[in-house]
């Protein structure tokens, strides 16, 4: 399950706790976060799902012509 929680501090500060995302996908996700509140990045620590790696699968397909 994928979960985000958000904790806005008494300064403003934001900190974004993401968990249940493999791999980058965690990246796509925050992006838009991370723009609307101004891209101002002061810290990033990646968990160890950041580092799995996605499964994926693809059919080849031969046609008879």
């Amino acid at each position: 399950m994928e979960k985000i929680d958000i904790t806005i501090g008494k300064d403003g500060a934001v900190d974004l706790q993401l968990a249940g995302f493999e791999g980058g996908k965690c990246l796509e996700v925050t992006k838009i976060l991370e723009t609307l509140l101004g891209n101002n990045i002061v810290e990033r620590n990646m968990t160890s799902e950041y580092y799995t790696t996605q499964e994926i699968s693809q059919e080849e397909k031969i046609s008879d012509s």
